[in-house]
Order: structure tokens, then sequence, then C-alpha cells
């Protein structure tokens, strides 16, 4: 059996992958499970709500990959974009047009004037619809996510309100008051507070607070906070620790079962490539093939579950890189490059940071890169220092990733992918025992997962084509219907699968093995 998991360990070692996907300061969401517990303490509140405060804040934004793509599409840098949204009352529209304004301009630097000046116009007509729509998906994601995270159904539905704001204006529900669950409001603030604090100073910090007092936020805990603002905000950098974090949680803290554990790697899997449309469904696909390359090996049955949670979980770390650096044709500058290169120690730090069997799949993870000749990254490895589960994990992941279609290059056949294979193998690169059952792996087996029980072949088509990104116009196009035609297809295809928007429908897609695969076409 698997050293233990505690539940809160896994939800913090999340929370560094969304801190990365925000671009914000180290630890923040451990420093808003500190304030907010201690907002919570000043508030009186049970430990029941104690405990949905810390959850919060840890997993706010788990939701918050989905339809990246075209979040950065856009506005550009999401990074840059989301920290300076983070600044502003989004509630305000004298403050968030400026904001896109200058978003718009940034995407389009470098343009002639009268392009800058289309790209303006079009991103502002299609700013308010777009990112209503992909925050409506943030939230209907971060459910979904908790429901396979086994959160009760009070604290899934916290998930959904995460852009909800105390005076109604808020997504995706215009929730007003109380009606915005007290946990949510409570995370809202000082997640908030860190931020204007880190930016603008605490003072300063305190003076926006209480003039968005009955606007963003809840009116009594603006005044909590403005009475006590140096004593709650002091000391959060020191004091926010897994460790410290582990003690706020009332009792019990719940351990996390081994079926439970396989779940938090599907979810960290679906985190990690649900932020661009080629590469939904890509650590699935390695873990399929490494988890048969493995048993091809004979390896003993808990080195082939090694093997497959760290395949689902190996690409955390890219999110230390803005999705339109990864979606932009044409390879990274040499900067870009060296910051990729680091994404296996970041997923290595993030997936060890959840502790007991997470240490030993982040040991595999953070070796994914590696080659048996010292070639490879980032610490630049050799033979002797990796064990077959690396190994397995390696070549999996280059094989399928040469399969799959990127934007600077298009997918390799699957014979054209063994024949580079063959050759890295023969160059001493790869290990010619894992390659080997790899290649066997991929040649006995389909990497798609059996159709959905009752969606038509139209509509798994239909499916598809959301998952590689096209909008309701590039539906229409790649069927040869018209638009309206197209987006009843899509209508039809939400109401069938109890969805209701697009990043939703996607993740149902990946979570059963219907989205695109380039590989096996």
């Amino acid at each position: 059996m698997s050293p233990s998991v505690r539940r809160i360990d896994l939800f913090a070692a999340l929370s560094l992958a969304t801190d990365l996907a925000l671009g914000q300061s180290q630890n923040f969401a451990l420093k808003s499970c500190l304030l907010g517990a201690r907002l919570a303490a000043a508030a009186r509140v049970t430990d029941a709500e104690i405990t949905a405060i810390l959850y919060q804040a840890l997993l706010r934004y788990i939701g918050c990959n989905a339809d990246t793509h075209l979040m950065a599409a856009l506005f550009g840098d999401e990074y840059v974009f989301r920290r300076d949204f983070a600044l502003i009352d989004n509630g305000r529209p004298a403050q968030v047009l400026p904001l896109v304004l200058r978003a718009l301009q940034r995407r389009s630097a470098g343009a002639s004037l009268a392009t800058t000046t289309l790209t303006i116009v079009q991103g502002l007509l299609r700013a308010q619809g777009e990112s209503r729509a992909i925050l409506t998906g943030h939230c209907e994601v971060a459910e979904r996510l908790g429901e396979r995270l086994g959160l009760p159904a009070d604290l899934r539905q916290n998930l959904g309100q995460l852009y909800e704001r105390w005076d109604g204006r808020g997504i995706p529900k215009g929730l007003k008051a109380d009606a915005v669950a007290f946990p949510v409001r409570v995370v809202t603030l000082a997640q908030d507070a860190i931020i204007l604090t880190e930016a603008f100073g605490l003072d300063a910090a305190t003076a926006l607070i209480r003039d968005r007092r009955g606007g963003a936020y809840d009116p009594g805990l603006v005044d909590l906070f403005v009475t006590s603002a140096p004593s709650l905000m002091s000391g959060l950098d020191q004091g926010a620790t897994a460790d410290a974090i582990r003690r706020l949680e009332p009792a019990p803290q719940a351990c996390l079962s081994e079926a439970e554990v396989d779940a938090a790697c599907l979810v960290i899997a679906d985190m990690s490539d649900m932020r661009m449309p080629h590469s939904i469904g890509h650590s699935r696909a390695v873990a399929v093939l490494a988890e048969a390359a493995a048993h091809t090996l004979g390896l003993p049955a808990a080195e082939t579950t090694l093997v497959r949670r760290a395949a689902l979980v190996h690409d955390i770390g890219e999110l230390v890189l803005p999705v339109l650096v990864w979606t932009r044709p044409g390879e990274l500058s040499e900067p870009e490059r060296d910051l990729a290169n680091l994404h296996p120690l970041h997923s290595q730090r993030i997936i060890c940071r959840a502790g007991g069997a997470f240490d030993r799949i982040g040991f595999v993870v953070g070796r994914h890169h590696e080659r048996l000749d010292g070639s490879g990254y980032h610490r630049g490895l050799r033979a002797a220092d990796l064990a077959v589960s690396t190994r397995i994990l390696a070549t999996a992941e280059a094989y399928r990733s040469w399969t799959e279609i990127r934007p600077h290059r298009t997918a390799l056949s699957p014979a054209t992918a063994a024949s580079r294979l063959n050759s890295a193998m023969r160059a001493g690169t790869i290990c010619p025992d894992a390659g080997a059952a790899v290649l066997a792996a991929a040649g006995q087996r389909s990497l798609r997962s059996s159709q959905a029980h009752d969606l038509t072949g139209r509509e798994v088509e239909v499916l598809r084509l959301l998952t590689e990104g096209k909008t309701i116009k590039g539906v229409a196009l790649q069927l040869g219907v018209a638009a309206k035609t197209a987006d009843n297809h899509v209508q039809n295809l939400y109401s069938k699968l109890g969805v209701s928007n697009r990043a939703a429908a996607v993740l149902w897609a990946v979570e059963r093995g219907l989205h695109q695969n380039p590989a096996s076409n």
C-alpha cells in the first residue's frame, strides 16, 4: 500500500499549480488560507466553515486552465492580464474598460495602425461575451473537478461561485449578498487583500477594500478586516507553510485511499492539458502507453501503478510558461526554451508537496525528459541515475508527443515516430528495453477509448471539433453546414451531456477518451 496522503496536502499541491497559472506570488493560496482562517476566527465560525474556507482558498482556481487559449487569443499573455485584472474592481466598467484596452494594445504591439485599430475594435466587441463564457466555464469545470476529488456538494458549489460578488454583479449566476456562500466571501476578500497589499502596500490596500464595501465584498467582513488589518496581515509570508496550513484544518483530517490518489492524478492530468487544444488528453494517452509498456516489461504491480500515475501528472509544471508561448508557431526563444526546460522541476515540486505516495511519483516526474547519454534536461542525468520507471515514462512521453500536432510542427505518423524512436535507441539516448516495450504497446492497442453510449456519430464529431478549439463558425465550416445548424448541434450536445459550455463539454470528452487523437487517425 502507498504511503498515506492527507487530503489537505494534496489540495496544497494543487494550489501551487494554480499559483503558477495565475502568475501570483509564491505560496499565494497558502497565505490566503492563513488570512482566511484569521478572518474566520474573528467572525467566530464553526469548524466546518473553517475547513470550507481552507479548501476554497486552496482550490478556488482549479478550473481556471479551461479555455486559457481563448483568453490568450483575446488578451495576450494571460499571466499579465490576470495580474492586472486582479487589481481592479471588476464590477466597475470605468476600471474594466481601460484594462481591456491596454491588453488589446499589447496584443497588437508592433502591428500597423490599421491592424492595431482593427484588433482593438474587434476585441472590444468580443471581450464581454467571450470573457463571460470563459469565466462561466471555469466555474463549471471547477465544480466537476471538485466532484472528482471527492468534495461534498456544498464545497463543490463554493468552487462554482468563485467569481460571484456581494452586490450581485458577479458570474455565473449573479448571486447576491448571503446567497454567496460565506467561505466564498471570506476567500475572495482574503485573496484580494493579499494581492492589493503586495501591489500597493497595506494602507492603500485597506482603503481600496473599504471602498469596495458592499460591492465586491461582504460589508461585515470588510469591517472586520479594516479594524484589524495590520494584525491580520502580519507574518503571512513566514507563516504560510504547508505544516501551518495542515495544523489549521480541524479534526478529523482525511487521508486519501488508493482510488482517491488515482482520481487525483487524473484531475492533475486534465488540469495540465486543458489549457490548449493541442494538449487535450496528452497526459492520459501517455499514461495508457506507459502502463502498457510497464506490463510488457513485467514490472511489479506497484511499479506499474507508479509509472501510470507519474505519466498522468508529468506536465503540470508546464504552467510555468503562458499559453501564448506554447501556442505560438515557430520555435521558442532561448529564454523561453530555458524556462520550458525547467518544467519537469516545477512538476516535481508541485507533486512532492502532496507528500506520501506523491513523493515517489514526483521523483519519476522530475526526470521525464532525461536521456541515457546525459543529453536530456533539466539535470542532464545519465543512465546510472535513471530507473526503469523513469525510462518508460521518458520513452512513452517522447513517442506520444511525436505523434501529436504542435503549433510549430505537424504530427508524425506512428510509423515515422517508431522510426525516430528506434534511431534514438540506436544512438543511446533512449533505453532499448523501454523503447521496445513502448513500441510493442503502441502497436498492440488503441489509445482511443470506446465511444460514448448514447451520442450519435455526428455528435461525437462535433464534440471532437470542440476539443480542437473550434468556434461555432469553425464547426460549421468543418461540417459544411450553416452556423445556425452548427449551433443547434452544439446546444443539443450540451443538453445531452448535461453541461452548459464548451469547457465543460471538453472535460467530459477527455474523461471518456473522446477527444481528438491524431496518432490513431
